[in-house]
């Protein structure tokens, strides 16, 4: 007798995904998809995005400040990008910090570049400052720099 014509010893081919592979395969889409969302909101509304970006750059300087107890100025290169510059003081010659460089999102840029602030060895800044951001939208965000070291977002 052939053992492969025994019915005891039969098996069937079972075809599809299993549970496993349903819960990875749902866990990367949502990834995906999530990701290009987030990517999507930023291109609705550029200005605010790039203020964002220009509050958390400047709430960085301060923390390096803080940090290496050394004085970080902040200001504008160009309408597109932000640098920062480190010395002892505020009133010492500074030198660039190449790690710190902000480049404003795509259609982003500042109204007024003629602006600066220095962050002290204790974070406090040395200027009130307004920082505007415009789109090519026309739509309008500010950064706004406190004395004391805070920063708002508009």
């Amino acid at each position: 007798m052939d053992p492969r014509s025994s019915t005891t010893d039969t098996y069937q081919v079972e075809q599809g995904f299993s549970l496993l592979e349903l819960i990875v395969a749902i866990a990367i889409s949502t990834f995906l998809l999530g990701t290009a969302a987030l990517h999507y909101r930023d291109l609705l509304n550029p200005s605010q995005s790039g203020a964002a970006a220009l509050g958390a750059f400047f709430k960085e300087a301060r923390a390096r400040a803080v940090s290496t107890t050394s004085a970080y100025r902040v200001q504008p290169a160009n309408p597109t990008q932000v640098i920062v510059y480190s010395g002892s003081n505020c009133s010492s010659t500074p030198t660039q910090d190449t790690r710190l460089i902000l480049d404003l999102p795509q259609y982003v840029s500042l109204t007024d570049i003629s602006w600066s602030t220095c962050f002290q060895p204790r974070g406090l800044a040395t200027d009130n400052i307004t920082a505007t951001l415009i789109d090519d939208k026309g739509d309008t965000h500010s950064v706004e720099v406190f004395l004391g070291g805070a920063v708002r977002i508009d």
